[in-house]
């Protein structure tokens, strides 16, 4: 048995969130991984919130909304 760790950057998020949604971010976060180790801002923010304890729903409103703006700020950089 092996342990699984994942590193996750800001940058993967934005291009997984584009190319095939909420979803698929979610389970990046949450499915055969052992251990995150995420980088400092949109990566750790949004594994802050896939954490919280509330409605999943909301929880999963609240990633997609930040996911999007840093993915539309990242067009205007260009």
């Amino acid at each position: 048995m092996s342990f699984h760790k994942r590193y996750i950057s800001n940058k993967q998020i934005i291009e997984m969130y584009r190319k095939e949604g909420m979803q698929k971010v979610y389970d990046w976060y949450t499915k055969g991984v052992d251990a995150l180790i995420t980088e400092t801002g949109l990566a750790s923010d949004v594994s802050d919130v896939l954490d919280r304890k509330m409605d999943e729903t909301a929880r999963w409103n609240i990633a997609s909304e930040m996911i999007s703006h840093e993915s539309i700020k990242t067009i205007h950089e260009k």
